[in-house]
């Protein structure tokens, strides 16, 4: 048994898309940790645990999704846009 805590479907859709597009993403996690990567793909485990794969110039990135704060997509002149926030922060906040 795991204690993952499944994302809300419009929420997966939109890293579904982000993925579907290779978008650059600027990510949160709950832990307060922030990168930029380009969005790969997302996976499931048999446990049914779910993970976004992002490409980032250190290396790939396996980031189960309810370790997920926010992403924002990055826009051509590094800026970026408007964040969709997944989950609490790290804080314990709840979603914005």
């Amino acid at each position: 048994m795991t204690d993952y805590q499944p994302l809300d479907c419009d929420l997966h859709d939109v890293l579904e898309i982000a993925c579907l597009h290779r978008a650059l993403l600027q990510v949160e996690l709950r832990d307060g940790r922030r990168f930029v990567a380009r969005a790969r793909t997302t996976e499931s485990t048999a446990d049914k645990e779910e993970f976004l794969l992002l490409d980032a110039p250190e290396g790939e990135h396996r980031i189960r999704l309810d370790h997920l704060h926010a992403v924002a997509t990055v826009s051509a002149d590094g800026q970026p846009g408007a964040r969709t926030v997944l989950g609490s922060g790290p804080s314990g906040a709840a979603q914005e």
